[in-house]
């Protein structure tokens, strides 16, 4: 045996073969464990996927269920809207302005006497002859007639009179057969005296007018009037 070739057990190398193959065996084992677990959150994956998809699906359900409610209010909230304004068209058709041919104007004291301080005077009384209800509002117009009806210049002022405060322009509704009033106020101090026999009444203000007959001497053809109120207008 030469001294220089080292010794080797004859076992030796069978040896080295069980113990390799013994790693090959566990590498093996290691891989298919690896294999497995990979597997098993593949699924898990799968699994947490479908169940945000099936959340996903619901929540865009509920906001389609959602936006046809809030669709479905908006589409009642019009129709209300629609149906108050109807009415209200209805409520202002009612109560149209009074036209001048169903309205019939006179003079009237309702049971009052005006006479104070050189100051005289009496109430308008305008009706409704109609068959609908109307609305009047503001104040009639008036100019003065002398004999023959001839014109006398007149200064209607709108306002206060001696015996009533002016409750001022407003809308006053009249039924059939109802009626409104306005105070006529003028004054008898001598002051370029006009001799009135007739005074016309305009109740809207328009041409149209009724004539009435007024016998009065008074100051500068000069009358004070109240707006048109629901009852006589006059001081306590």
């Amino acid at each position: 045996m030469s001294r220089n070739r080292p010794y080797r057990h004859p076992l030796g190398v069978v040896m080295s073969h069980r113990i390799r193959n013994r790693r090959v065996q566990k590498a093996g084992v290691a891989a298919l464990i690896a294999a497995a677990s990979a597997v098993a959150l593949t699924a898990c994956g799968s699994s947490d996927s479908s169940s945000d998809a099936k959340g996903s699906t619901s929540a865009a359900s509920s906001s389609v269920t959602s936006s046809t409610s809030d669709t479905t209010i908006h589409s009642q909230a019009g129709k209300q809207a629609t149906t108050l304004s109807n009415s209200a068209a209805g409520t202002a058709q009612a109560t149209a302005e009074c036209q001048p041919g169903t309205l019939k104007a006179k003079l009237d004291s309702a049971g009052t006497s005006q006479a104070e301080m050189n100051h005289r005077g009496t109430f308008l009384r305008v009706t409704n002859t109609g068959q609908e209800t109307c609305v009047i509002s503001g104040y009639a117009g008036v100019a003065l007639e002398g004999a023959g009806h001839t014109a006398i210049k007149t200064t209607a002022r709108h306002g206060d009179t001696y015996f009533a405060t002016d409750p001022g322009a407003h809308p006053i509704t009249l039924g059939p057969g109802k009626s409104a009033w306005a105070d006529l106020v003028w004054t008898t101090t001598g002051a370029s005296t006009a001799h009135a026999k007739y005074l016309q009444i305009s109740p809207t203000g328009s041409n149209s007018h009724s004539t009435v007959a007024f016998d009065q001497d008074l100051d500068n053809g000069t009358l004070s009037l109240t707006a048109w109120s629901s009852k006589p207008p006059i001081n306590s």
